[in-house]
């Protein structure tokens, strides 16, 4: 089924019948401050030792901020935080504000990357690996600090914004 745009749109639609969680993944950019952008192809790679793996497009227009950072931010978002999502989804989203962002020491080696101030789940990452696969770079990383609070997960399903309900 390697055809024309309509077979594109019918492949994502088809993508699109798995539901995920929602994410924000930040970085800082040089002298520019911390940018983010939504994304629902984070996964985790190991628990030990502790990695994680998210995608870019090659296309994003953020491309520049986050395929290079040696070190990211995960949020998982809570169902509350629909419209952060759609915010930093959208082309051409501005940096975050410096009010949404706090930065965690780590032990022994400075400021860790940029975490949402408020999320379900928050992750400082190191790069530990890259690698280009079909119009993607896939980027794994070392979970250096994690926390997680109870609510409820935003979840993205074919097209549309949903809840995970804590059990």
């Amino acid at each position: 089924m390697d055809g024309g745009i309509d077979q594109v749109l019918a492949y994502r639609r088809a993508l699109g019948s798995f539901a995920t969680g929602v994410a924000l993944i930040t970085a800082e950019a040089a002298e520019a401050g911390a940018w983010a952008i939504t994304v629902n192809s984070f996964v985790s790679v190991s628990l030990t030792p502790r990695l994680v793996m998210w995608s870019l497009d090659h296309k994003s227009d953020r491309y520049a901020v986050f395929a290079g950072a040696p070190d990211w931010g995960v949020s998982v978002l809570r169902v509350d935080q629909e419209a952060q999502s759609s915010r930093f989804a959208a082309h051409g989203a501005l940096p975050a504000e410096e009010h949404e962002i706090e930065r965690w020491a780590r032990t022994g080696a400075g400021v860790g990357a940029p975490l949402m101030r408020t999320a379900l789940a928050r992750f400082d990452c190191h790069t530990v690996a890259r690698h280009h696969v079909g119009d993607h770079i896939l980027i794994v990383g070392q979970v250096m600090a994690y926390d997680a609070h109870p609510g409820d997960g935003l979840t993205y399903f074919r097209g549309r914004y949903g809840v995970a309900p804590t059990p």
